[in-house]
Order: structure tokens, then C-alpha cells, then sequence
């Protein structure tokens, strides 16, 4: 009896030390890995989405309640009546940007995904203008968001409109199919990941970029330096990361972007891999890069 109560409190310390390093391991997560970037999303949210694959924070719970909403392929779009409009063209937008990220990227699991359309920029950015973006992806949360403010410019045919809703689209598009084929996103530096998407969202014969003035690739690697370059005058990372991937397209062809991936996806090192892929160094990168960039 002695013995089988001894068994009973070790079995029960077990469980609970378990249980105690799971909560401790997850709020960490949370804090560490969540919190910084998805700061409407609370812990039971976060929690719910490691579980489910999927989170809402409250801006964007807000919004579904209160949109209206359409099942396009794996696609929920959920907007206001103000946008039923320019349904056509965004249904026709993401049929680009699934044919085009097939064509990089080859077929991926097509996991579900939200896109919301918020009625203005403000509204979009949850009245945090001094983090304010054009438009956003989430991997964590799988969602898409876009907003609707240039709506009458949009209907009115304007072409430089029209090729700017079509790359903002398509742009937020391929993040998601990029998360899709790479299997260690952490491994990927900033610069790579949005070349990517600037690429596939861009027409070479349509697209021009002003005058930008370099940043080490390598400089370009962790959010916080994306965040600091996108504040200095004269530095261009988005720009700059377009030409990049222009470049190595140019020399390689576009398979070149799936190899790298592949790579990344056995050596868990994109240095490494980029080296093996490419034959190139971050540094002779800077060097090429530019070279054809000023041709």
C-alpha cells in the first residue's frame, strides 16, 4: 500500500513538472516569438493557433464579424459592401498569384487562408500609423491583408493603380506559398524572403525602382535590421532585394529560388546553401548585384 502511494506521488510530480514546463515553454514562446509581432493577439489566442494553425486577433476578429464574406479556392475574402466591386479583380489578382508562385515554387498544400480587406489604411493598421504598412502577411495567423482605399482610382481604370494592386496582391500571395515549400522560414534572412515576393509581384518591363544607395546583404538579414534600413534615407531594401533576385534569375534562371530553398530545407544554413547552389558569397553578391543593377 506504502508502495503503490509512493508510485502514485511520483507519477502525480511527473505529470505536474510536464505540464509546469509545457505552460512555461509556450508563454515564452509567446513572449519572445509572438507578442513583438502580432501585439493584438492575446495568450489563449496564440495558443489556439499553435493548436488549430490559425490565430485571429481582435482587429481581425473584428473585421470578420462584420464583413461579408467569399470562398475563393483555399480563400476566404472578407470585406465590406463598399468593395463588392473590385471582387473581379482581386479574384483575378490571385489567380496571377497562384499561377505564379506555382510557376517558382512548383505545387504546394494548399493550406486555407483569410484575406481581409480593410475599408482604409488607418483602419488596416489598427491605428498604429507609426508601424503603418501598405499591406501585410501573416504566417502565424494565415492571413492577407490588404485595404481599400483606393477604390475609385481602381474602378476608373488608372493603369499605374491597377499595377500597383496587382504587385501589393500578389507580393502578399507568395510569402504565404513561400512558407509553404520552405520548411525552416527562421533560416532565411529578410532580404531573400522579400526578393522573392518582390520578384514574383513585379513585370521586369514595367517595374522601376528610384535611385537607392546599397546595404551589405548580410545587413539585411534580421527583422530588425529590414526595419532600420526601411527608415534611412537613401537605403532601399525592397529595391534593392528586387534587383537581387533579378540578378540571380538572370544568371541561373528561376529555378534558382526553388534550388536555394531545397538546400535550405536539407542544410538548415542559407549561406551555406546559397554558396553551394549559386557558386556566390553575401559579399561577391553586393558586388554582382550592383554591377547589373547599374547596367
Amino acid at each position: 500500500m506504502k508502495k503503490s502511494k509512493i508510485i502514485m506521488l511520483s507519477v502525480t510530480v511527473i505529470v505536474s513538472l510536464i505540464l509546469l514546463i509545457l505552460f512555461t515553454g509556450s508563454f515564452l514562446v509567446y513572449k519572445v516569438a509572438v507578442e513583438p509581432h502580432d501585439q493584438d493577439l492575446t495568450y489563449i489566442q496564440t495558443m489556439n493557433g499553435f493548436i488549430t494553425g490559425n490565430a485571429d486577433g481582435k482587429n481581425e476578429k473584428r473585421l470578420k464579424e462584420s464583413s461579408m464574406r467569399e470562398d475563393y479556392h483555399h480563400i476566404s475574402i472578407y470585406y465590406d459592401e463598399n468593395f463588392s466591386e473590385l471582387l473581379p479583380l482581386t479574384k483575378e489578382t490571385l489567380d496571377l498569384a497562384i499561377e505564379r508562385t506555382e510557376e517558382l515554387f512548383g505545387k504546394t498544400d494548399d493550406v486555407s487562408l483569410d484575406l481581409l480587406v480593410y475599408e482604409n489604411f488607418v483602419e488596416m493598421n489598427n491605428y498604429k500609423l507609426s508601424e503603418a504598412r501598405d499591406a501585410y502577411y501573416s504566417d502565424f495567423q494565415k492571413i492577407i491583408a490588404i485595404h481599400n482605399s483606393g477604390k475609385e482610382i481602381l474602378l476608373a481604370g488608372d493603369d499605374l493603380a491597377l499595377y500597383g494592386f496587382r504587385q501589393i496582391l500578389i507580393h502578399e500571395y507568395t510569402h504565404y506559398a513561400f512558407y509553404r515549400r520552405a520548411e525552416s522560414p527562421q533560416h532565411y534572412p529578410i532580404w531573400f524572403i522579400e526578393g522573392v515576393a518582390e520578384y514574383a509581384g513585379n513585370d521586369p518591363d514595367s517595374v522601376f525602382f528610384p535611385h537607392f544607395e546599397p546595404i551589405p546583404f548580410r545587413q539585411l538579414s534580421s527583422p530588425g535590421q529590414w526595419e532600420a534600413a526601411l527608415g534611412t534615407p537613401l537605403k532601399s531594401p525592397y529595391s534593392q532585394s528586387y534587383y537581387a533576385l533579378a540578378f540571380l534569375t538572370g544568371e541561373f534562371g528561376e529555378e534558382v529560388i526553388v534550388k536555394i530553398i531545397d538546400s535550405v530545407n536539407d542544410t538548415r544554413d542559407f549561406e551555406k546553401s546559397f554558396s553551394e547552389v549559386t557558386g556566390l558569397t553575401l559579399a561577391e553578391l553586393d558586388e554582382e548585384f550592383l554591377r547589373d543593377y547599374k547596367d
